[in-house]
């Protein structure tokens, strides 16, 4: 069986999306699920189905249910025991611990990593021919389209280069798509 780790918020958000198991509603569950609890160690997490079915717009509470047995198969929610004051039951956020390690070794790679200008000042990475095919991605590799954060968009307007790009993790070319897709212009 597969070792569960305990995780805080921001670690488990990170490892779910990285999961290709967890599927489009399951994710929304999951997201619905990480607004509770207690944000430094994933505890006390214990909305009643009645408010995730809300949150994510499903028709009723019995609707979240068989999402809500996915995150606990895959390892994501783990039952407590307990139960609140409300009578729901208790969860504590966890992840497999090889999803973790997966993800906190692809956050370390990428932070070491510097993005390269090319001649039109935006920033390129250099072919590299070894690197695995879509298909053969592992799991971790980001999915969907990447968030800036307002800090992130509002440095597009500032009128720097690629070069002055001070987020490392977000290679620049993407956030430019990113923000560009944010905005409604048409990349270039």
């Amino acid at each position: 069986m597969t070792e569960i780790s305990r995780v805080d918020h921001d670690l488990w958000r990170r490892t779910i999306s990285h999961d290709p198991r967890v599927k489009q509603n399951t994710y929304a569950v999951a997201m619905a699920f990480a607004m509770f609890g207690d944000y430094t160690d994933g505890t006390d997490v214990f909305p009643s189905m009645a408010t995730i079915a809300e949150m994510v717009g499903l028709s009723s509470a019995t609707k979240v249910h068989p999402h809500r047995k996915k995150l606990v198969e895959y390892g994501y929610l783990t039952d407590t025991g307990a139960r609140s004051p409300a009578d729901t039951v208790v969860y504590r956020l966890t992840a497999p611990a090889e999803v973790v390690a997966a993800v906190k070794a692809g956050r370390e790679a990428r932070s070491h990593r510097r993005p390269q200008s090319g001649p039109s000042g935006t920033a390129t990475a250099s072919p590299d021919l070894s690197a695995p095919s879509a298909g053969d991605r592992p799991f971790t590799a980001p999915v969907g389209p990447i968030e800036l954060s307002l800090e992130q968009k509002a440095w597009f307007l500032g009128g720097s280069d690629a070069r002055c790009w001070p987020w490392e993790e977000i290679p620049y070319a993407l956030a430019e798509h990113a923000y560009r897709l944010y905005t409604g212009e048409q990349a270039a």
